[in-house]
C-alpha cells in the first residue's frame, strides 16, 4: 500500500482533498564515522465524512556503517457510527550493512471497536534476505562521495500470520422503510438520459427485465446456459449458411399491444444492426450475421456471415447478449420520438415510470407467459454518493444498494446480505490504434459492411479500409507499423513496458480490496482449469525502464519519455467508481516511470464514436471485448471478433489484428470443444507476447440486500455489461 501512496503523490491528479500536508526533516552529522540521523515528520490532515482524519508518519533513518533502523509508524483514527477506530501500523527494519544477514519485520496491529467489542488482528511477517548495502554520503566541508547501489537478494522467506477473525453478521439489518410489495434499489450510473424502446438508440434489454429475447441462462453459474425464453425450437443449416428460429404463439406485449409476431422479432434485431445504431453490441451482432428476415408470423430466419457454435450462448442470449424485442405495432402507431420514451417489452417487469438520472419505477407483468416477477414493484433510483447509498441501506430507506467492494465486508458483518451473476469484469488497458488490417474482410466474403455499403452480397470485394488512428509514428510508440519489423518489436516493446508497470497485485489489494484476482492476459482468467502460471505476468518497474530505454524513449527533459492521454470507459463504476481508481494508480505508475499520463474522463457518447470509426488511438482502461472481457466466459468461446474487421460499423477495442480474425474464423466454427481450446491457447500466447492489451484484475460487482425486505435473490449467470440482472427473480421476505 505504501508504493501505491507514493505512485499517487506522484500523480498530478489529486482524488481527495488535502488540507494540510507538512513536511519537516532533520539531519544532524558527524564526522569521523558517526552516525547520522534523518527523521521526516509528515501530518496528513483529511476530512472524512465531514470529521477530521490526522494521518502521521515518523521515519527515522541511522545512516552508515553499521545497523540501520527504519521505522514507521502510521496512526489513523476514524469516527465510524458513533464508535472511534484506531487503526496503527508499525514497521522495522534492521539492516545490517556489509553483506551480512537481514532481518526484516513488519508488525500490523489493527483495533477496531465493533457492537461494543474490541477486536484486534495482527500480522507478523519475518523475511531473511542477503543484502549489500553502500549509500551516498555527503560531509559537510569534505567533499566525500560514496556511490553505491543497494542489492536485495532474496534467500528464504517465512510468513507466519495469526489473527482473530472478524464474525460475520454481528448485527442485524434494518427493518425496512418501503412496503412489503416494493423493494427500493440505491444505484450509481445505471438510471440514465434516456430509457428508449428502439434498439438503436441503446435500449435496454433482458438484464432490466423488461424486454426479452431468444435465449437466457437457466440459473446460477454451473446452470445450463440455453434455456429457451421466446424461442420454442430452432436449428442451424447444415452449410451453416442459415439459423432458423421459430417463437412462442401468444406472447403478449405490456399495455395492451398485442401478440408477438415475427414482424416485432425482424424489426427489433434490424434495427439494432443498422449502420445508424448505438446499441453497444451492434458490432458484435454485425459481425456474425446479416438482417433478420421473417419466414413466417411465428418463424424468422437469420442468415449467417461467420457462424459461431455459440451462437445461442453468447449472442441471442441474455448470457451475454444484449438484443430486446419491442412492439412494431407501438412504433408504426406513435412514431419514433414515442418509442424513445416508451418501452413496450414482453418481459417479468414492465416500465411504469421513468425520471432522467433520477428513477426507473418497474412494476411486476401479471401475464408473463413463463412467471411474473417475484418483487410486484421495484424502484431503481440513481444515488451517485456511495456514502448515501450506505447510509440509504443502513437506515432501511433502501432494500439493494450498488456499493464498492471496500464496504462488502462491513456491510456483511452489520446482517445484510449480497448477490452476485458471477460475473468478473476483466479490467486492462487497450493500446489502441494498431489496426494492422488493410482490407475489410466482411466485403472480402462478398458480405454487407460499412466499408462497402453498396455491394451485391455474394460477390466479393476487396475493400481498403478506413483507419485514421492507425498513425505508428514517435508520438504513439505504442503502435508499430505492420510488415515494418522494427517498428514493431519497438511497439512491442513499448507496449511490454507499460504493462509490466503496473502493480496489479496493490491494485487488487487496496482500491479493490483483495476482493477481485489477478488478470495477465485479458479474455483469459486464472480461475479456468486451463490457466498455467507460467502465462503470468509480473510487476517490474526497472526492467520496464530498461526496456523502454533500449526501445529509444530514454527520459528527456523533464523527466517524460512521451505522453499518453488516458480514457475511463464506464464498465467498474466508470471514471466515479472502482475503474476510475484503477485509471488513477495507473496513470501515477506510468507518471513515475517518466510516461506522462492524462487521465481523460468526458462521457461515453463522446467516446464511443472514436472506436466505431476507427480513429481512436490512445491506451484506454476497460472492460473491452464483449464476452472476452468477463471472466466467467468458457475457455473455449470464439475469441477477438472486436478486435478485427468483422466489426466494422461497430464497437471496437480500437485495433484490428490479422491473426485474431485468422483465430476466431476457425474456432467460430469448430465443433470440437478441444480444439476450440487449443486454438484460444495459440490466442492467449500471441497476446501475451505482442501485449496488444495489459490485463490487471478482475472485478466482481455484487449487489448488497437487506434480508428483513428480501428473502431471496439467486441471479442468473451473467456475463453482459452490467451486473443489475435477474430483477425478476427478487423474492419478497414473508
Amino acid at each position: 500500500m505504501t508504493g501505491l501512496i507514493q505512485y499517487f503523490k506522484r500523480s498530478r491528479i489529486a482524488t481527495t482533498a488535502i488540507g494540510l500536508v507538512a513536511v519537516f526533516a532533520a539531519i544532524g552529522i558527524a564526522c569521523g564515522g558517526e552516525t547520522v540521523i534523518q527523521t521526516v515528520v509528515v501530518e496528513k490532515e483529511v476530512q472524512v465524512q465531514s470529521a477530521p482524519v490526522i494521518q502521521t508518519v515518523v521515519v527515522e533513518k541511522a545512516v552508515p556503517g553499521e545497523t540501520v533502523i527504519q521505522t514507521v509508524v502510521v496512526e489513523k483514527e476514524v469516527q465510524v457510527a458513533g464508535e472511534t477506530v484506531i487503526q496503527t501500523v508499525v514497521v522495522e527494519k534492521a539492516v545490517q550493512v556489509a553483506g551480512e544477514t537481514v532481518i526484516q519485520t513488519v508488525v500490523v496491529e489493527k483495533e477496531v471497536q465493533i457492537a461494543g467489542e474490541t477486536v484486534v488482528q495482527t500480522v507478523v511477517v519475518e523475511k531473511e534476505v542477503e543484502v549489500e548495502v553502500v549509500k551516498e554520503v555527503e560531509v559537510v566541508k569534505e567533499v566525500e562521495k560514496e556511490v553505491v547501489k543497494e542489492v536485495e537478494k532474496e534467500v528464504e522467506k517465512i510468513v507466519v500470520a495469526t489473527a482473530t477473525p472478524i464474525a460475520m453478521a454481528m448485527m442485524e439489518a434494518p427493518a425496512p422503510q418501503s412496503s412489503a410489495d416494493t423493494a427500493e434499489m440505491a444505484v450509481q450510473n445505471r438510471v440514465g438520459l434516456t430509457m428508449t424502446g428502439l434498439n438503436s438508440t441503446g435500449a435496454p434489454d433482458g438484464p432490466w427485465s423488461i424486454a426479452e429475447g431468444f435465449f437466457q441462462p437457466g440459473g446460477p453459474v454451473g446452470s445450463n446456459i440455453v434455456d429457451p425464453v421466446l424461442a420454442e425450437t430452432w436449428n442451424v443449416a447444415e452449410d451453416l449458411s442459415k439459423i432458423t428460429v421459430k417463437v412462442k404463439e401468444g406472447v403478449q406485449f405490456h399495455r395492451g399491444w398485442g401478440e408477438l409476431t415475427a414482424d416485432d422479432l425482424v424489426w427489433s434485431f434490424n434495427d439494432l444492426i443498422a449502420p445508424e445504431s448505438v446499441h453497444n453490441q451492434s458490432g458484435d451482432y454485425a459481425a456474425i450475421v446479416e438482417p433478420m428476415v421473417k419466414v413466417d408470423d411465428y418463424t424468422v430466419e437469420i442468415p449467417v456471415k461467420q457462424f459461431t457454435v455459440v451462437w445461442n450462448q453468447a449472442y441471442f442470449n441474455t448470457f451475454a447478449g444484449t438484443n430486446g424485442t419491442f412492439s412494431k405495432r407501438a412504433f408504426d402507431e406513435n412514431g419514433r420520438e414515442w418509442a424513445n420514451e416508451n418501452i413496450i417489452g414482453t418481459g417479468p417487469y414492465m416500465l411504469k415510470e421513468f425520471i432522467p438520472q433520477n428513477i426507473v419505477r418497474l412494476e411486476s407483468n401479471p401475464e408473463h407467459h413463463i412467471q411474473p416477477a417475484y418483487m410486484p414493484f421495484l424502484n431503481v433510483n440513481e444515488v451517485p454518493e456511495e456514502s448515501t447509498r450506505i447510509a440509504m441501506l443502513r437506515n432501511g430507506q433502501a432494500d439493494i444498494a450498488d456499493v464498492s467492494l471496500k464496504a462488502i465486508r462491513g456491510l456483511l458483518e452489520e446482517g445484510f446480505k449480497m448477490s452476485d451473476s458471477g460475473k468478473a469484469a476483466q479490467e486492462g488497458i487497450f493500446f489502441a490504434g494498431n489496426y494492422w488490417e488493410q482490407y475489410d474482410y466482411n466485403c472480402s466474403q462478398g458480405a454487407s459492411s460499412v466499408s462497402c455499403p453498396d455491394i451485391t452480397v455474394g460477390e466479393p470485394q476487396q475493400v481498403e479500409v478506413e483507419r485514421t488512428g492507425y498513425q505508428p509514428t514517435e508520438q504513439f510508440p505504442w503502435i508499430g507499423e505492420y510488415g515494418n519489423d522494427e517498428s514493431m518489436e519497438r511497439a512491442r516493446m513499448v507496449r511490454t513496458a507499460m504493462s509490466i508497470a503496473i502493480d496489479k497485485e496493490t491494485i487488487n489489494d487496496v482500491i479493490v480490496d483483495g476482493l477481485g484476482w489477478l488478470v495477465h492476459v485479458n479474455a483469459f482468467s486464472i480461475k479456468s482449469p486451463q490457466w498455467d502460471d507460467k502465462w503470468n505476468i509480473e510487476y517490474d518497474p526497472e526492467a520496464a525502464a530498461q526496456m523502454l530505454d533500449d526501445a529509444g524513449y530514454p527520459v528527456a527533459s523533464r523527466g517524460i519519455r512521451f505522453q499518453v492521454d488516458m480514457y475511463v470507459t464506464p464498465h467498474v463504476g466508470g471514471a466515479t467508481g472502482t475503474a476510475g481508481e484503477i485509471q488513477a494508480a495507473v496513470g501515477a505508475m506510468w507518471d513515475s516511470l517518466g510516461i506522462r499520463t492524462s487521465l481523460v474522463r468526458h462521457g461515453y457518447p463522446v467516446w464511443r464514436p472514436t472506436v466505431v470509426d476507427r480513429s481512436q488511438n490512445q491506451p484506454f482502461l476497460s472492460a473491452c471485448g464483449g464476452t472476452d472481457a468477463r471472466d466467467s466466459v468458457p475457455w473455449d468461446f470464439p475469441k477477438g471478433v472486436v478486435f478485427t474487421t468483422l466489426s466494422r460499423g461497430g464497437f471496437s477495442c480500437a485495433m484490428e489484428i490479422p491473426y485474431v480474425l485468422e483465430n476466431y474464423l476457425r474456432t467460430a466454427g469448430e465443433l470440437d470443444k478441444a480444439q476450440r481450446i487449443a486454438n484460444n491457447t495459440e490466442l492467449l500466447e500471441y497476446y501475451r507476447y505482442w501485449r496488444l492489451n495489459s490485463g490487471i484484475a478482475a472485478i466482481p460487482e455484487p449487489l448488497v440486500w437487506n434480508p428483513n425486505s428480501i428473502e431471496s435473490w439467486e441471479m442468473r449467470a451473467n456475463a453482459a455489461g452490467t451486473h443489475i440482472v435477474s430483477l425478476d427473480l427478487i423474492k419478497p421476505a414473508q
